[in-house]
This record gives C-alpha cells, structure tokens and sequence, in this order.
C-alpha cells in the first residue's frame, strides 16, 4: 500500500508540474499574439490618390470630371487631388465645399502613378491592389457608374448657389400660372453639334411632348438651348411652351431643368445632368431613340452613360 500511495503522489506531482508549464507556454503564447496584434503595420502610411489635374470642356464635361474623380475616391477611400481651375469654375454657381483635398505641392511626384485616358468606359477594377499608388485620371469620364453609390454626396456638393435659384425661382412665378400642374424642362443640343454630330430632331421633341400630354392633365414645357432663336421658331408658337432668356446664363438653364417635375433630353452631356440632378426623385427623364443608344461616340455603352431610371421613348407607356 505504501509503494501504491508513493506511485499516486508522485504521479500528481507530475501532473501538476506538466499544467503549470503548459498555462505558462500558453500564457507566452497569448502574449506574443497580442503583441502581433498591437504591432505597427509596415506602411501603414501609403494611400492610395485620385488625381485630376486638368479640367476639359465645358459645364456638362467639368460635372462629370469632377464626379467621377470624388466617386472614385470614395469608394476607394482615396485622398482626392483636383484641378483649382475646375474648382473655380464650378465654384461660381455650386456650393461645391470639399475638405481635405490634396493641394498641388503634396503631390509627390516620386510615387508612382497610373494614368488613365477614358471617355466614356467603364473599368471596373480601376486602382491597383498596391494601395500606394496614384492614379490620374485624363480625358472626359463621361460614366455615371464611378459614382452613382455616392449619388447623395454628389448632389449635395452639387447645389445651385442661392442667387441662380432666386432667378431661376423668379422666371417659374412670372411666367408660369398657378393652375398648371406639371413643369416639363426640355433640353436642345445644337451649336457645334450641327453638321458634326447627329443632334435629336423636332420629331423627337414633338413626340416626347405628346407623351407628357397624355400623361398628365395640364403641362408647360420650359425649354433650354445653345440655340434659342431655333427654339423660339420651331417650338414657340404654342401657348404651352416657354424658352429661357437670352441673359440666362449655362448654370441658369441647368438650374431650370433641375427644377421642372420632368426632363426631356436631346444629345450631350448638359442635358444628362439637368435629368440627374432633377430636384424631383420621381420625375420622369426621357431621353433621345437611336440605333447606338448613346449621345456620344459609337464606343459608348447605353449602360454606362445612361441611369436605369432614363428612359427612352420608344420604351416608355
């Protein structure tokens, strides 16, 4: 019995002896993994930068440009560089008021950038999985899927300056009477279009007005150009139709279309963002029928320049 006892005591004390060393292996172990954990990342500092430096063309191209560029940095968490010029210029009639872009100077120009021409594709993996990289976008970036899931930070950047409205405000209460029900802002696209690109036809606008007829009761069709005297000619006899003033500024007419109930769109850029920024979520936007569905070059996918809620009005009820 007393060798049994012996056996049994020391075989505790071994037991024992085994639990402590492995609580203080584990122990260890906790250790050096908490210690991974809180260690600093090996740069941890690189971020990846959306680079604009050069804006193009006129009110339509700058808004998709700068679109594009904020969106892109959004949804890559990207610090943002943007032209001043282009800032400015959309600065005078948006309460455009961007935080923490990256000035010029601390643009390092050691680090590597990706450039990038696009008019109007849609790349869906754009920046490199090296998140150090910069990336400069050049050409027009005329591709409402860059940043149609920040539609909201975009249309709050994208505010009419208080004075457009006032005027715009003011044009609606003189000319409009009070028993119409529906505002219908039209956009014609003439200008250098003519005899260089295919611009909508009066048939076109003829048509899409007939549907807003049908549609609903009673409808004034406001009507913005870079060709107002033909506006004035063709679609001005009617009682029904207004076209803006000759003093009304691009900012202003874009202004106007926004604040209809719906758009009707004839080809270019302009015209896509009086629909986009269309104040009424649920108006209808109608756009022009072509065999290439696009506005622009041939290259151009309907799916890319054209919002699901645009319709065309060969597809319309």
């Amino acid at each position: 019995m007393d060798g049994n006892k012996t056996l049994m005591v020391t075989s505790l004390i071994i037991i024992m002896v085994m639990f402590f060393y492995m609580l203080n292996i584990h122990s260890h172990s906790v250790n050096i993994l908490q210690f991974w954990k809180n260690k600093p990342v090996l740069n941890s500092t690189k971020q990846c930068t959306i680079i604009l430096r050069h804006g193009l063309g006129r009110l339509g191209n700058l808004l998709f440009q700068f679109a594009s560029a904020y969106g892109l940095s959004l949804t890559y968490s990207c610090r943002l560089h943007l032209d001043q010029q282009l800032i400015d210029e959309l600065q005078k009639s948006f309460e455009i008021n961007l935080t923490n872009l990256l000035p010029k100077s601390q643009l390092n120009n050691s680090t590597l950038t990706n450039k990038i021409y696009n008019h109007c594709s849609y790349i869906p993996i754009l920046l490199n999985s090296n998140n150090s990289y910069s990336t400069e976008l050049s050409g027009y970036w005329q591709v409402y899927r860059y940043f149609i899931d920040h539609i909201e930070q975009i249309k709050q950047q994208l505010r009419f300056k208080q004075s457009i409205l006032d005027q715009v405000n003011n044009f609606f209460d003189k000319n409009i009477s009070k028993n119409v029900s529906t505002s219908v802002g039209i956009h014609i696209r003439r200008g250098d279009f003519l005899g260089v690109r295919r611009v909508s036809s009066a048939k076109y606008i003829f048509d899409a007005m007939s549907h807003f007829l049908v549609k609903y009761h009673s409808v004034i069709f406001i009507i913005t150009s870079d060709d107002k005297q033909y506006c004035r000619k063709t679609f001005g006899e009617k009682n029904n139709v207004l076209v803006t003033p000759d003093s009304f500024s691009a900012a202003d007419d874009l202004a106007t279309l926004t604040l209809c109930n719906h758009t009707i769109l004839t080809v270019g850029t302009f015209g896509w963002w009086g629909g986009f920024l269309l104040h009424n979520r649920s108006g209808d936007v109608l756009t022009d029928s072509k065999p290439d569905y696009t506005p622009l070059d041939v290259d151009c996918r309907k799916d890319d320049f054209f919002p699901p809620w645009f319709s065309f009005l060969n597809n319309t009820n």
